[in-house]
């Protein structure tokens, strides 16, 4: 028997003989099953006829292909950044609970110093001064958690005291975040007093578009938020002009920027006497139970965004998955030629039992 021609695929009459090439592309479309692929092959070679292969329901539009991608994409995304995150409140965790034990150790026997406490916390607070490159800014300063990796840092302006700009009589204040040369705004006061909670929105509305955002604190003051990544150009670069009667006028000065404190602050800690280790292990403690906060709700963000990655691949998936299996299922359905058979089989050689498993449990 001679293997190099063979009975049209389909058995459709009046068909040419299909060579090894031809049999070979009946392979590759059994394994890819996909109707474009199949109209595209019949294309390829007119000289064969085609049945075309029936479609499971409508294809899935261009644009809904790319915002499937697209949050696929940002969901890849949002599972890395909390598994950054949670690496890092692991360690600091772990080392903290060595810092606790020496501290314990220090106070139980009277130890005034310790050069291996000293060492611990030297290293705890290098590991805390990379926190905002660690974790990708899923993780702030106050360990609060921003899944979407768009940590901020809130400050104050001490030119800024609420009770005197809220009167004083009309005055222009210019606010320039990144310093000269780029975005900057103003805000026009009126011989109006103004209430805190209005003075707060008013600065707020101006200074959106340079992405700083304004707040009304429990004290009274302003507070600011500003990205993360963005806050060591506003702590040196913050300028602002005023009209000469809240804020110096002429060319914009430089405005002190202060952060608010920080959950975790290991550059206090000292380890000198007994007041200041107790003091330490306070503080270490406290430390301890917000990484435990954090761990918690990064953890929660973790399993609901591996659940939406995965429900999202088994909808993608299933689809694929039938379109497949039909078009295998016709090609085998069409023909009871040896040819078409061997070539399915060499096709599903490869699959093996456990793959087939493993792909049923998506």
């Amino acid at each position: 028997m001679e293997m190099r021609r063979t009975a049209p695929v389909g058995g459709l009459p009046g068909s040419q003989p299909v060579s090894r090439h031809e049999q070979s592309a009946a392979a590759a479309q059994a394994r890819r099953g996909a109707a474009a692929e199949v109209a595209q092959a019949a294309a390829a070679k007119p000289a064969v006829t085609q049945q075309p292969a029936p479609t499971v329901g409508a294809a899935r539009a261009p644009g809904a292909t790319a915002v499937f991608t697209a949050r696929q994409a940002q969901l890849n995304t949002d599972v890395t950044g909390t598994q950054r995150a949670l690496a890092f409140v692991d360690t600091a965790a772990g080392q903290l609970r060595g810092l606790k034990r020496e501290l314990s150790a220090m106070l139980g026997t009277g130890t005034r110093g310790s050069d291996a406490a000293a060492q611990r916390i030297a290293r705890f607070d290098a590991l805390w001064s990379q926190r905002a490159s660690s974790t990708g800014g899923v993780l702030d300063a106050q360990l609060g958690v921003h899944p979407s990796a768009d940590a901020t840092r809130t400050f104050r302006v001490r030119a800024l005291d609420t009770e005197q700009w809220r009167s004083n009589g009309p005055e222009t204040l210019t606010f320039h975040p990144m310093g000269l040369g780029k975005q900057a705004a103003s805000i026009t006061f009126d011989s109006t007093p103004l209430e805190p909670a209005a003075f707060a929105k008013r600065l707020d509305r101006a200074l959106a578009a340079t992405g700083v955002r304004a707040s009304l604190a429990s004290d009274g003051q302003v507070d600011f938020t500003v990205a993360e990544s963005r806050w060591p150009t506003v702590r040196d670069q913050l300028m602002m002009q005023g009209g000469g009667k809240r804020f110096p006028g002429g060319r914009p000065s430089r405005a002190h920027a202060d952060a608010a404190p920080e959950a975790i602050e290991p550059a206090r800690w000292q380890v000198q006497d007994r007041t200041a280790q107790r003091a330490t292990l306070r503080d270490v403690v406290r430390a301890l139970d917000g990484l435990a906060q954090a761990d918690r709700t990064l953890r929660t963000h973790l399993d609901a965004a591996s659940g939406r990655l995965h429900r999202g691949l088994g909808e993608a998936a299933g689809p694929q998955a039938i379109r497949a299996t039909r078009s295998v299922a016709d090609t085998l359905g069409g023909s009871q030629d040896f040819n078409v058979l061997s070539t399915v089989t060499a096709t599903l050689s490869g699959l093996s039992r456990a793959r087939v498993e493993t792909l049923l449990k998506l």
